[in-house]
């Protein structure tokens, strides 16, 4: 029976992202991202590794949500690395698009290196850290250590991909050799996600968290879990649709170049595309039932 900590009081787990996009591995913690920073409540947020923007942005909407008097940084090269490739400016100006207007009152992306930007930073200055940038072992513990200074006493850190045991990818040995030392706790689904929290002074909502999900973490566990899915599910419905969008489009050049060519389409053709119509409305319907 879950005693000191009550999901429920944290409405933000339950809330619709604004931005999801394809091929996110961070969709599954969504929830568990808003939920946190409606119970910390961060003077100041810092991300390495945005990329899409999906767990930055999920961020931000808490904080907008909450009315939390927080200053919000997410910092990236946004080239892309060796475990995801590069990237264009593209992406960076797209997320733009999203998050300027939404949050720019309060939230800055910041083009650079992590090193380079930790110089912006006050020592003692960050209530939340999230690591989320190249996965080998060396690297999340350079970009760790190169932090910590800049860690309040407040201080939660979130590392990505601590289940994540691919080629190249340490943060599952780095955690496991920082974890003992702080109050944590570790998601296990969307390649997992550690929870630490380093600040003697870490807020009472998130020290309740810890100690009921390290006493219980299976319903914990699973709680998290079936509110992330449900994203991840919705994300997966977005891509059928447009998928099917295209197909259905391919179709209808088809018959039309057919029709200039040829006359009326014979009758099976013309159920081939009705039935394109169906899907369209179909998967539609389960992506605003997803919502």
């Amino acid at each position: 029976m879950l005693t000191s900590f009550n999901p429920l009081r944290h409405r933000q787990a339950l809330a619709n992202p604004l931005r999801v996009t394809e091929h996110s591995a961070w969709l599954g913690h969504i929830p568990f991202g808003m939920a946190l920073v409606e119970m910390i409540r961060p003077r100041i947020l810092v991300e390495l590794g945005t990329l899409r923007g999906d767990s930055y942005c999920a961020f931000c909407q808490s904080i907008k949500a909450t009315n939390a008097d927080t200053q919000s940084f997410a910092v990236d090269t946004w080239r892309g690395d060796i475990h995801i490739g590069a990237f264009s400016d593209k992406l960076l100006l797209e997320l733009r698009a999203h998050h300027d207007p939404l949050y720019g009152s309060f939230s800055t992306l910041i083009q650079a290196d992590f090193d380079a930007a930790v110089g912006r930073f006050d020592d003692g200055s960050i209530d939340l850290l999230h690591i989320d940038g190249c996965h080998t072992y060396e690297a999340v513990k350079h970009d760790y250590e190169t932090w910590l200074p800049r860690l309040s006493s407040r201080a939660i850190v979130l590392f990505h991909d601590t289940a994540a045991r691919g080629t190249d990818f340490g943060v599952w040995k780095f955690w496991g050799e920082i974890s003992p030392d702080h109050p944590h706790f570790e998601f296990q689904h969307a390649q997992g996600l550690g929870v630490l929290a380093v600040g003697p002074e870490a807020p009472r909502p998130i020290l309740d968290f810890l100690s009921t999900a390290s006493a219980e973490p299976d319903p914990i566990r699973l709680y998290f879990s079936v509110l992330g899915h449900r994203i991840e599910m919705f994300s997966t419905a977005g891509i059928l649709i447009n998928a099917t969008v295209r197909a259905h489009q391919i179709i209808e050049q088809w018959h039309n170049k057919r029709n200039e060519r040829l006359g009326p389409l014979p009758h099976p053709v013309q159920e081939t595309s009705k039935f394109a119509d169906r899907i369209v409305a179909e998967v539609t319907a389960l992506a605003n039932r997803a919502k």
